[in-house]
């Protein structure tokens, strides 16, 4: 079965492309640039998913089985807001209108996000069908896309589905986020760095789940999941953000002075926390990585 994997190059496809290679899966990879390390240069399609005739050129051509389509922005904090709906409303179109103008049958998983939802507290954890808020540009064009996507299944008949992902972490993620950039700090110090580490808001709580379990669910879905659906995604293990830093502090052997950056500084909030159900039913998928591996690996790779 062939996979292509847009967005390849990035922290969670490099994730996805080894889940998926390991598994027996032949992969494709297709990003702006040049191949991600383990990935032969023939395995590797470079392309701007804005540039929509390039898009219908190249699935017409490849042909795929499948495909979990990741590339976009990944930063939720901030952007411009015309770069955010050209590449992640009007880029992940061009994808899915490609399949369809080739009349395609293959699985389409879109990696959507959980900020759909908005950052509102809910009395009840979220299912998939409650109602989406989103309140960011970020979120807004990822909620337009999500909803485009199943409106193909329902309108056009593809074989459509949705991810909602809550926050993950891993080795290899970039340190504009919390978790990265308070592991390159303590590493940094482990090693002589003067020992300050530099914070936003520490009691923010979050559901952290590895990105190897994030890939490991997409392919999962990509074989069990029902077409039209989509579906939640996360540990269900929430955490304060301060209490990680805690952890890295010590997997590190370090005990710095810690700084609150305002440049970094966020009110507190609320993440809605999400219900799985609908992908553990569907997948038999269970978070297999505790914190603590997630964290040793993060500062292994840093």
């Amino acid at each position: 079965m062939r996979v292509l994997v847009t967005g390849a190059c990035g922290f969670v496809g490099k994730h996805v492309l080894t889940e998926l290679a390991s598994t027996g899966y032949e992969v494709i990879g297709m990003d702006i640039g040049t191949p991600p390390a383990g990935l032969s240069p023939d395995h590797f399609i470079p392309a701007n998913i804005t540039d929509a005739a390039f898009m219908i050129q190249a699935i017409a051509n490849l042909a795929p089985d499948a495909c979990i389509h990741l590339a976009g922005l990944a930063f939720a904090g901030g952007g411009n807001p015309q770069t955010i709906l050209n590449i992640n409303l009007v880029g992940a179109t061009n994808v899915l209108e490609a399949f369809k103008l080739a009349h395609s049958k293959a699985r389409i998983l879109f990696v959507s996000s959980a900020h759909v939802y908005g950052m509102k507290t809910r009395s009840t954890p979220i299912k998939e069908d409650d109602p989406l808020n989103p309140d960011t540009f970020y979120s807004i064009a990822k909620m337009a896309a999500d909803r485009i996507f199943l409106l193909y299944a329902e309108q056009f008949g593809l074989d459509v589905m949705v991810a909602r992902p809550q926050n993950h972490i891993g080795p290899g993620q970039s340190p504009q986020f919390a978790i990265s950039s308070f592991a390159r700090q303590a590493k940094a110090i482990s090693k002589g760095a003067y020992p300050v580490i530099k914070v936003g808001n520490l009691d923010n709580r979050r559901d952290l789940t590895d990105v190897r379990d994030i890939a490991k669910a997409y392919r999962l879905l990509l074989e069990r999941g029902q077409t039209g659906k989509p579906y939640n995604i996360a540990s269900g293990r929430e955490v304060r953000i301060g209490d990680v830093l805690d952890s890295l502090c010590t997997l590190a052997g370090i005990r710095p002075q810690i700084v609150r950056d305002e440049a970094l500084y966020r009110p507190l909030d609320h993440n809605p926390i999400l219900d799985t159900t609908r992908l553990r039913q569907d997948t038999g998928w269970e978070p297999t990585f505790p914190l603590e591996q997630t964290l040793t690996d993060i500062l292994a790779n840093t």
